[in-house]
C-alpha cells in the first residue's frame, strides 16, 4: 500500500486546514498518510481544531516534527527530511509550505545534502516574481527601467550579474533542472498555462470539508447568531462590512479599520482572533485606539475567536452583500474564495492574482491598492448596483475550487501518479 507523508514545519494558518483536506480527500483511496506538522508549545494539536480529527483516524499517523529533529526543532534539515522518509517508508512526500524549505532545496541540488527519497512534491505560494513578474507581496509590477537611472542601472546589473539569486533561476535551474523536486503546485493559474508541466495549478484549499456540529458547536452558533443580529439590528441604516480571520498586517486590518472609521455609514463585524504584539508594531495606525472609538460608537462588533464551523462561517459571510477585502499580500485569498463560495462579489485591490481573477471573471470589482478613498467610490458603487449579475460568474468560478474539484487533483497527483 502506498505510504504519502504530508510534511508542514509550521502549523498556525492555512498548513492545518491543507493537510486536514488532503487527508479527507485521500481517505477512501488505498494509501496510508503520515501527516508531519510544526507543532510548538503554544500551537498544538489542542489548539488545532481541523487537525483533531485525524488524531484518531485508522490509516493516519500524526508527527510532531520536533520529534525528527536533533534540535528539537519543528523546521527540518534535508538530512532529517529524508532520514523521515526512510523511516515512515514514504513513497511520496508532498511539502505543504515549500518555500519554507528552499534553503534545503538549495542545498541538495549543489550536493550538500543528500537526495530526496522517492516521489517528491511541493505546494509553493512565492511565486509571482517567477511568473507573470510581480512583487509576491504587492502584486506590483516588477521592471528593469525605474524612476531614476541610478536605480535602473541598478536593476540591470543585478539581472545580468545576480542571475543566481533570481526566483526564476531557483525554480527552473535549482528545483527543475536539478530534480530536486518532481512537481511544483502552484496557486496562480496564470504562472501554470504559462510554463506547464512539471508546474501544475492546484485549486486552492479554503476550508475543510463540511463536517456535523458538536453539541458545543450548535450551541456556539446559536450564541453567535443572537450576537451578530443584535449587532446589526442595532445598525438599522448602515451597511455592514465583514473583516474576516486573524486580525493581522498583511490582511491590512489596519487598514480596515481606517476604511470603517472613515465611513459613518457603515459598521464592522471582524469574525476571527484579535492581533497580537508583533502584528501591532506592523500597522501603520493605532489600531487600539480606532478599535476603542468603533466600539464606543456601536459600529464594530468583534467574535474575539476562531471561527472554523461550515454554519458560522455561512452566518457572518451571509452578514454582508460585498466582500470587500483590504489586503496588502496580493496573492490568492482563502477568504475571498469563501465570499464567493457564498454567493458573495467581490472589492478586492487591483494588483496580483487577486486583481487579476476578479478582472478576468467578473467576480467583483477592484480598487487602487491601499487607497482607501477608491475604496470607498467602489464599494458605492457595487452597493448601488444590481448584485444579481455577478450570481453566474461568482458560482462558475467557485466550481473550480469546490470540495470535488480539491479532492480529484490530490488524488491523482498524489495516488494515481507514479
Amino acid at each position: 500500500m502506498k505510504r504519502i507523508l504530508l510534511y508542514s514545519p509550521d502549523v498556525v494558518g492555512h498548513p492545518r486546514v491543507y493537510c486536514r483536506v488532503i487527508a479527507d480527500a485521500l481517505a477512501a483511496e488505498p494509501c496510508e498518510l503520515v501527516v508531519a506538522m510544526g507543532f510548538t508549545d503554544a500551537v498544538g494539536l489542542n489548539e488545532s481544531p481541523d487537525l483533531q480529527p485525524l488524531a484518531t483516524r485508522p490509516g493516519v499517523q500524526l508527527v510532531d516534527t520536533r520529534t525528527l529533529s536533533a534540535d528539537g526543532k519543528p523546521h527540518l534539515k534535508a538530512e532529517e527530511i529524508v532520514k523521515a522518509q526512510e523511516r515512515f517508508g514514504a513513497d511520496t512526500t508532498l511539502f505543504i509550505e515549500a518555500d519554507k524549505s528552499n534553503d534545503e532545496f538549495a542545498r541538495i541540488s549543489v550536493g550538500n545534502a543528500p537526495r530526496l527519497r522517492g516521489r517528491n512534491l511541493g505546494i509553493f505560494a512565492n511565486t509571482a516574481e517567477w511568473y507573470p513578474g510581480e512583487d509576491s507581496f504587492t502584486g506590483q509590477r516588477r521592471r528593469l527601467l525605474a524612476p531614476t537611472v541610478k536605480t535602473t542601472l541598478g536593476n540591470v546589473k543585478r539581472a545580468l550579474f545576480n542571475r543566481r539569486d533570481s526566483v526564476r533561476y531557483f525554480f527552473e535551474q535549482t528545483v527543475i533542472r536539478s530534480r530536486v523536486l518532481d512537481e511544483i503546485f502552484v496557486k496562480d493559474e496564470r504562472l501554470a498555462d504559462w510554463r506547464g508541466p512539471p508546474v501544475h495549478w492546484m485549486p486552492e484549499i479554503s476550508r475543510p470539508a463540511q463536517a456535523s456540529e458538536t453539541p458545543e458547536e450548535a450551541a456556539e452558533f446559536l450564541h453567535r447568531q443572537g450576537e451578530l443580529a443584535a449587532f446589526v439590528a442595532s445598525n438599522p441604516e448602515r451597511e455592514p462590512v465583514l473583516y474576516f480571520g486573524d486580525a493581522a498586517y498583511y490582511k491590512g486590518y489596519d487598514l480596515f479599520l481606517e476604511f470603517v472609521a472613515a465611513s459613518p455609514a457603515t459598521c464592522a463585524i471582524h469574525a476571527g482572533r484579535t492581533y497580537d504584539a508583533e502584528q501591532q508594531r506592523y500597522f501603520r495606525c493605532d489600531v487600539a485606539e480606532l478599535r476603542h472609538r468603533l466600539l464606543q460608537e456601536g459600529r464594530l462588533h468583534e467574535t474575539n475567536g476562531y471561527v472554523h464551523t461550515q454554519r458560522l462561517k455561512e452566518l457572518f459571510f451571509g452578514s454582508v452583500r460585498v466582500y470587500l477585502t483590504t489586503h496588502r499580500l496580493a496573492l490568492s485569498s482563502s477568504t475571498v474564495i469563501q465570499a464567493l463560495e457564498m454567493g458573495k462579489p467581490v472589492l478586492v485591490p487591483d494588483r496580483g492574482l487577486l486583481g487579476h481573477r476578479v478582472r478576468s471573471n467578473g467576480l467583483g470589482d477592484t480598487y487602487q491598492y491601499e487607497d482607501l478613498a477608491d475604496l470607498g467610490q467602489k464599494a458605492e458603487k457595487m452597493w448601488r448596483a444590481d448584485l444579481s449579475s455577478f450570481a453566474e460568474p461568482v458560482a462558475r468560478f467557485w466550481h473550480r475550487f469546490a470540495d470535488a474539484a480539491v479532492k480529484s487533483f490530490f488524488v491523482e497527483r498524489l495516488v494515481r501518479q507514479c
